[in-house]
């Protein structure tokens, strides 16, 4: 025995720890074995479940809970690439490419606000503009890291299981005609939208966990596609109700917003999809969604009478939201006047100021110019790119499927962008962007597995 040493210190030191150190020990390694995957399942969940409508007053409508965890996010990629933990994935230069054109634009535009004489409230509106660009870049950088499709996998498989749940809740407010989150208050958050529920017809418009019906009708609808993937292609052993279950309730709740967004859009998902289905599976949706109408009809009377009622009011003329977007589309030229390459500066089209749009690519062109519309028709334009070169070089079923879901995801967007400001909405924007950072990484494990490398280890 060493002088001065004790019975008790001859055991090996390594192995005798405190609960304490044991659990600050545990604590360490969870941390350093954080990925880009788990910060981004944290996100949806903040995402979908806390109402958009709850935000930090002073920062608007961009401080709801899930963009301040982003900055977060933001502060974790930048020390983990520095430490060489995380780097993007190979073959996703497209969707980075994009969101930097994305960002010139956005940077461009917020210069041409000083050039002209704004009001105050444009010069902080822009403000707010330019911190949502950079709470929206983690999205990106963060899902373009992922390097094996099973983590895809698992945040599509999430993204589907929340929105199925908003549609529930989205479901359950149609029916009791009431708010089910009016009631939920967080200390330090304000709500910046109206809690109670608008009507349209004969009918309460849900919102569920979204700030807005149109908000709510385009999440559940970019929802759809993976919800019909997963439900095909069932990895899990569940039973026929189960796998099928999300996509009716998607489907029901995208109906149940009472909005021509919606019908849109679910009409572009399956025109998508089915050009990709054999024969008889698209003969088998057709037996399954001619029923589904007539039991729309039956379970909701009216319902789909008034749908059809609002795409002939629009066609027709006598539609208030159709006529202000015309009576705005006839002053463009005015306000774009001397702005016609980078905008007015973003956000600043202020509707206290100037008016509702309700078009994102009118708001774009007068916000940010030809070249900001530009950057967001590129932005979908890459996504449907990654989604179709993925499918082509993938040669599982399951697998080129969800290819087909991003490329339908794509054109869902590109078309519902012309119904409402979709980019103005804290979910709708973190969707889209979260769609192309996925559909990228989706390409970069299908070009591998082409070229025979497959998935790379986080």
């Amino acid at each position: 025995m060493p002088i001065g040493s004790t019975a008790a210190d001859t055991g090996p030191r390594d192995t005798v720890t405190t609960p304490r150190h044991g659990r600050l020990y545990r604590s360490g390694q969870r941390l350093r074995t954080l990925g880009p995957d788990s910060l981004l399942a944290v996100y949806l969940v903040l995402l979908l479940v806390v109402p958009a409508r709850l935000v930090v007053g002073s920062i608007g409508a961009t401080g709801t809970v899930a963009n301040l965890f982003l900055l977060g996010a933001l502060l974790w990629y930048a020390l983990s690439w520095l430490m060489r933990r995380v780097s993007p994935a190979p073959h996703t230069r497209a969707p980075r490419i994009a969101l930097l054109f994305y960002v010139v634009a956005i940077l461009l535009a917020y210069v041409a606000v000083g050039r002209r004489d704004a009001d105050a409230s444009e010069y902080s509106a822009a403000d707010r503009a330019l911190l949502q660009l950079v709470i929206l870049l983690p999205v990106v950088l963060l899902t373009t890291s992922l390097t094996e499709y099973r983590q895809i996998e698992r945040l599509l498989k999430l993204f589907v299981k929340l929105c199925t749940g908003v549609a529930v809740l989205a479901m359950a407010e149609f029916v009791l005609k009431q708010s089910l989150t009016a009631w939920i208050v967080i200390p330090g958050l304000s709500s910046n939208a109206a809690s109670q529920l608008i009507a349209r017809g004969d009918f309460v418009r849900p919102t569920a966990t979204a700030s807005n019906t149109l908000e709510l009708a385009a999440t559940l609808v970019t929802a759809l596609p993976f919800a019909i993937q997963q439900a095909l292609y069932d990895t899990e052993g569940r039973k026929t109700w189960r796998k099928w279950a999300p996509v009716f309730l998607i489907s029901l709740a995208s109906v149940m917003t009472v909005s021509r967004t919606s019908v849109i859009g679910l009409l572009i998902v399956f025109l998508v999809l089915v050009v990709a289905w054999p024969l008889d599976r698209v003969g088998r949706a057709l037996l399954v969604m001619i029923p589904a109408l007539g039991a729309t009809r039956v379970l909701v009377p009216g319902l789909v009478g008034t749908l059809i009622g609002l795409f002939t009011a629009m066609f027709n003329g006598g539609d208030d939201s159709t006529n202000s977007r015309t009576a705005t589309s006839a002053d463009v030229s005015a306000f774009m006047t001397g702005h016609t390459w980078f905008g007015r500066g973003p956000g600043t089209f202020l509707p206290e100021l100037y008016r509702f749009t309700d078009n994102q690519y009118l708001l774009a062109l007068l916000e940010i110019g030809v070249v900001g519309l530009t950057a967001i028709v590129v932005l979908y334009v890459t996504m449907i790119h990654c989604g179709g070169a993925g499918r082509r070089r993938s040669t599982d079923p399951a697998r080129r499927e969800t290819g087909q879901a991003f490329v339908a995801v794509g054109f869902v967007m590109l078309v519902v962008t012309a119904t409402f400001d979709t980019l103005s909405f804290p979910i709708v924007a973190g969707s889209t962007f979260l769609m192309l950072g996925l559909s990228g990484a989706y390409l970069s494990v299908a070009r591998r597995e082409e070229a025979g490398t497959g998935d790379l280890p986080q």
